[in-house]
């Protein structure tokens, strides 16, 4: 015997309005707009880190050996 699966109820009938599906889609696309702005700001912090941390060691002083 086949149970009903309980997640189709969960599913609505309805259908969404325009405008939410407009204020959803413009949600989202300025979640991926700051997250982008977000990388590329922390991208840069970290390069800039880590080109700090780098920095060759000049041999200018080895005479003093």
């Amino acid at each position: 015997m086949e149970r009903p699966n309980p997640f189709l109820a969960l599913e609505p009938d309805a259908n969404c309005p325009p405008e939410l599906k407009h204020e959803l889609v413009a949600e989202i696309e300025l979640i991926r707009n700051m997250m982008t702005v977000i990388e590329l700001y922390v991208g840069d912090f970290f390069n800039s880190a880590i080109a700090l941390v780098d920095r060759p060691v000049s041999q200018s002083d080895s005479s003093m050996v």
